[in-house]
Order: C-alpha cells, then sequence, then structure tokens
C-alpha cells in the first residue's frame, strides 16, 4: 500500500488528517489506534499533550472515510456457494443515528435482553434435546435486540457490563449477536443486513452443543484430538442449521466461515484475506473480542481495552486491518463497561460514548480522588467538562483491570 508521510508539528494538525505515527512510543498515550483520523480540534489538543511533532500519513488523509468505506465494501468469492453481498446495494449512505438517551433507552432494552434471555436458552435446551432450530424462536430473540441497538447500542453494552457471571454459551451467543448488530449499524448497513449480522452472531457457535461439555469447561489444555474435536464444531454447527431448513446464505457463511483468519491461519479451510466472505471477517472480529472479555474455565477475562489492544496489534495477521479499525470506533477507545482512572484521581466506569469526542465518553463516578467509594455514584460527561461546564477539564488517565482498587461494577448494583 502507498504510504507518504510527511512531519508536521501538532499545532500545524487539522480534522481530517490521518496520523500514522507519533514523535515518541504509543504507549503511554491514550491513543489505542497506531494510527487514528484526526476528528476534533479536542483530539489534537489532546495530541498536543504528549507530542511537538507527528508524522501524517498523505494519501490517507485524502478522502480517508470515502476511500475506507470503498475497501469495506469491495465484494469477493466465498466457499461452499456463500455468495458476498454487494454492500452498496445493501448500505446506507449515512450511518444510524443514536435516537434516544442510554436512561430512555435502557428500560427497553432490559425487557428485550430478558426476554431474548430466556428464548435464547429454550433454543439452546431445545437443540441438546435433539429439536430443530426454529426460525421463529431466533427471530424473537434477534429482533428485539436489533431495535435496541438501532435506538442507541450502549444501553446494551453498560446492561452486559453490570451483568453477574453467567453461562458463557448462552451469554455469548447474545453478545455476538449485539455486537454483529452493533458492527454493522456502525458500518451504516440497512436493518435487513443488521438482522442478518444478529442471526449469524447468535447462532455462530451453535454447533458446540455437539461438544462434549468436559472439553467446553476443561480448564486444562487440550490434546490434538480434543482440538480437533473442538474444531468440528462448525461442521456440526452447518448441519443444524441445515437441518433447520432457514437457508439464509449470510447467516450459514458467518457459521461456516467465523474461525477463518486474515493470513490464513484459521479453519476449517484456511482461507485467506478477502476470500473470507466480509460477514465472516466481521464475525470472526466480534467472536474474538467476546471470548477474550468473557471468564473461561482456563483463564480470567481480559478488560476491553486491553482486548482491542491485542487484536490490533494482530492487525494484518488474524483481522483485516480496515475491519479493525471501525470496530475500535464503533466501540469507543474506552469501551461501555471499562474500569477508567481519571485525571483528577477519580476511579469511574464508562457509561456511553460520545461519537465525535470519542476519547471524552460520559462516565459513572465511583470513587472520590481518593479512591474512596461515594456514597451515591454520579455520571459525567467529560465531553461537557471541554465546554466550560466544569470547573476544569477532565480526562481519562488510564484503563484498570476489574477489581482494580477492589472495585468491580458488577458488584456494585448501579
Amino acid at each position: 500500500m502507498l504510504i507518504e508521510e510527511r512531519e508536521i508539528r501538532v499545532a500545524s494538525l487539522r480534522p481530517g488528517m490521518y496520523v500514522s505515527r507519533l514523535d515518541r512510543d504509543w504507549i503511554g498515550t491514550p491513543f489505542l489506534l497506531q494510527g487514528f483520523l484526526v476528528q476534533t480540534q479536542e483530539d489534537i489538543d489532546l495530541l498536543g499533550q504528549y507530542c511537538r511533532h507527528v508524522f501524517v500519513d498523505i494519501v490517507k488523509s485524502e478522502n480517508f472515510v470515502r476511500s475506507s468505506l470503498q475497501r469495506l465494501t469491495r465484494p469477493g468469492p466465498g466457499p461452499g456457494g456463500y455468495e458476498v453481498p454487494d454492500l452498496k446495494a445493501i448500505a446506507d449512505s449515512r450511518p444510524h443515528p443514536v435516537l434516544h438517551k442510554v436512561e430512555d433507552e435502557l428500560p427497553r432494552a432490559r425487557k428485550a435482553v430478558q426476554e431474548a434471555r430466556e428464548a435464547t436458552t429454550q433454543i439452546m435446551d431445545g437443540l441438546r434435546a435433539g429439536n430443530k432450530l426454529s426460525e421463529t424462536e431466533v427471530d424473537q430473540v434477534v429482533a428485539p435486540l436489533v431495535e435496541s441497538v438501532l435506538r442507541n447500542p450502549d444501553a446494551y453494552f453498560w446492561l452486559e457490563s453490570l451483568r453477574q457471571h453467567d453461562s458463557y454459551t448462552y451469554s455469548h451467543a447474545m453478545n455476538c449477536c449485539v455486537l454483529m448488530a452493533a458492527f454493522g449499524r456502525h458500518l451504516g448497513l440497512a436493518d435487513e443486513a443488521l438482522h442478518d449480522l444478529a442471526t449469524g452472531g447468535l447462532l455462530l457457535d451453535i454447533g458446540k452443543i455437539v461438544v462434549p461439555e468436559e472439553l467446553l469447561e476443561r480448564a486444562q489444555a487440550l490434546t490434538d484430538d480434543e482440538q480437533g474435536q473442538m474444531r468440528d464444531h462448525v461442521e456440526h454447527g452447518l448441519r443444524l442449521y441445515d437441518e433447520s431448513g432457514a437457508g439464509n446464505a449470510y447467516v450459514r457463511g458467518i457459521i461456516q466461515t467465523h474461525h477463518e483468519r486474515e493470513g490464513g491461519s484459521g479453519y476449517p479451510s484456511g482461507l485467506t484475506g478477502e476470500n473470507i466472505p466480509l460477514f465472516g471477517r466481521l464475525a470472526g472480529i466480534v467472536d474474538s473480542y467476546d471470548a477474550m472479555t468473557s471468564a473461561r474455565p482456563y483463564r480470567p477475562p481480559v478488560s476491553k481495552y486491553e482486548a482491542l489492544q491485542r487484536m490490533y496489534r494482530q492487525r494484518g495477521q488474524l483481522f483485516q486491518s480496515d475491519l479493525l479499525e471501525q470496530f475500535v470506533q464503533c466501540l469507543g477507545v474506552y469501551p461501555v463497561g471499562t474500569l477508567v482512572e481519571l485525571s483528577t484521581g477519580e476511579v469511574a466506569v464508562v457509561m456511553a460514548q460520545n461519537p465525535v469526542r470519542r476519547l471524552f465518553p460520559r462516565v459513572m463516578l465511583l470513587t472520590d480522588v481518593g479512591k474512596k467509594l461515594r456514597k451515591g455514584f454520579e455520571s459525567l460527561d467529560l465531553r461537557d467538562t471541554l465546554a466550560g461546564k466544569a470547573s476544569a477539564q477532565v480526562s481519562i488517565r488510564r484503563c484498570l483491570q476489574a477489581g482494580s482498587y477492589g472495585l468491580d461494577p458488577k458488584e456494585l448494583y448501579l
């Protein structure tokens, strides 16, 4: 790929420029992506706190958003007769707007989550009992979750960040369902495509109900033979889906290709790059992210922030770089539910994103400056501190692991 860099002073930056390198290491700065688009003056001001000069990618800086979208919507071949959609035909020209505030959406999201959890349990239990997958039952899970995501995706992510530990099988299915819908929403895909993405997210691991539970719950390393049994869940999932008679090629492709990887190290077919259907590439990112941020028998979860950092370091190898950058933008540099320490010394949890000023989300304050738990929790929109609505500007100093300072949002009844 053609790269033309130019070193300029931070003071000379303008929105629309793409910063490819800093005059220092990225570690220790609040910028997750090693390369990002400058969108606001606040981005420039924050860069000025860490750097005097930066390197700007001239090629990416010109019409970056339009050219990025063109790369993302380029169709390509797929395996097994799966036809990759022409996203230019199904993508909306504008991103979906946030229709409701988090507080307004929370009651509806909570109802949708409760009903979806019960329906998901029935689906999985029915499959274990030998029943066929029901499209009607699947739609009962998917439709209300997609509708909530379209209104405001942060409501679900806030609820999920406060949920007590649940069965990984059920929670992973629902989380992937919502993450796929949110990712597609961010990319501006039409409602029908969002429904297909969410359905594929819900069903991508249904084949694991055939895998012996002892293997799924094993805390020790699996043998090569056991690894093979685990990988067979893709084949089992395809069989279960085909037996249902549903026949949606996009959903089937997600089940078939969500473990394929950009550099060819995935399975079952070892596909590379754009030979992996687009929806399969999206699913691979979503599946990996939720698996990393979920507690497993063999390891504790990593923070959402750390998961994105690890995945970003594997761009071009495991995940398509452009898509991964879009996923980070979708969730925000500090995803909802991330425990953070503020510049004031207070500890907070991220409650909602500010898409325009992504480094300044809305947070829920948990402690005072001495790290003592507050008697009453209070929300603060860090964006407002930039506009002079607070006595001083407040920013995020660093991300924290759940449990830091004895704090776990799941235990605080927020």
